[in-house]
């Protein structure tokens, strides 16, 4: 069943114009290496060191099976077939729907997380802010009501929505912000070297950088669902993330959220990167204050599946009445 999952995530990419070139490329390196033993080995695509560990690793839970790369010496993972391609959503109500997402209604994680922000970089004000990978998400528009900020951009793959500047992470950066938010998104990334890189191209010289993601603490990977999750090609040791930030002037810090005592489980992690020294000191403080860091409810996906099954009982009921 795995095997034949894989097949099919692979002629899917083949038959996708903005993904072929991808898996074309992954195709001829794995030919190059069985033909031609003189071939240049693997890199580690964090932190470049060679002949990462090859290793098959299957989820306890359903028996999905990925070849992934372990660095020998920065221990991140790659995991370069789970390619998930965003560009194939043509509107935005198609995206997949989160408990982090922020709607019309409700703040999500992206809110929180610059909320927070600005108590860290106080007492800026005025502050112009990029949610890098939005997705469906609506929190541009709850972070635009804080008196703290100024304007708030939208960045990602394709262009879905009109209510926010929206800048095309495709091109070179074009525009800096003091603030960056990038909500489940590195990883994503197939390239991580080339493409944190582009990411930090999109913040100022003494901005703030903070990003939501899970990090790897060395476990039993076939019990964890995030490698596993479609379109997750990177899974980072805290070595892999301190190699990327220091490889481009960074410095790093790693936080709790609220999330990672619930439904986001222990791994959850906010990482800051800066670097201005100022900036850093300023998270230093905002966490001798407070426990964790500010998101969504520790079990807000039991809150969001509760409210769709009441969305799916509505109408039946609505139904039910009419023809009673």
């Amino acid at each position: 069943m795995a095997t034949g999952k894989r097949a099919a995530r692979i002629a899917a990419g083949l038959a996708s114009p903005s993904t072929r070139s991808r898996y074309v490329a992954a195709a001829r390196r794995r030919l190059s290496a069985i033909i031609d033993p003189t071939a240049a080995p693997e890199r580690c695509l964090a932190c470049g060191a060679g002949h990462p560990r090859r290793r098959k690793i299957t989820y306890a839970k359903d028996g999905t099976v990925f070849d992934v790369r372990v660095c020998r010496v920065c221990g991140h993972v790659a995991n370069p077939d789970n390619v998930h391609d965003y560009r194939q959503f043509k509107k935005l109500d198609k995206l997949p729907m989160r408990a982090r997402v922020g709607t019309e209604d409700r703040k999500g994680r992206e809110f929180h997380m610059a909320q927070m922000a600005a108590e860290i970089m106080a007492p800026r004000s005025e502050i112009d802010v990029l949610i890098y990978g939005a997705g469906r998400s609506f929190d541009n528009r709850h972070i635009a009501a804080l008196p703290q900020f100024r304007d708030v951009a939208v960045a990602d793959v394709m262009k879905l929505r009109d209510d926010a500047e929206f800048i095309d992470i495709n091109k070179p950066a074009a525009k800096r912000f003091p603030l960056v938010v990038a909500c489940e998104v590195v990883e994503h990334f197939l390239d991580p070297a080339t493409e944190f890189a582009a990411l930090f191209a999109h913040v100022a010289k003494d901005g703030l950088l903070v990003c939501s993601t899970n990090v790897y603490d060395g476990s039993n990977m076939r019990n964890h669902k995030y490698i596993f999750t479609p379109g997750h090609a990177s899974y980072y040791t805290p070595e892999a993330l301190i190699h990327l930030a220091e490889a481009n002037g960074y410095r790093i810090d790693f936080r709790a959220p609220l999330v990672a005592t619930g439904y986001g489980g222990p791994r959850k992690r906010y990482v800051f990167f800066s670097k201005n020294a100022e900036v850093m000191s300023g998270v230093a403080a905002y966490f001798g204050r407070h426990l964790y860091a500010p998101s969504e409810g520790a079990w807000a996906n039991k809150e969001l599946a509760e409210a769709e099954r009441r969305e799916k009982e509505q109408p039946a009921v609505l139904n039910g009445q009419a023809t009673a």
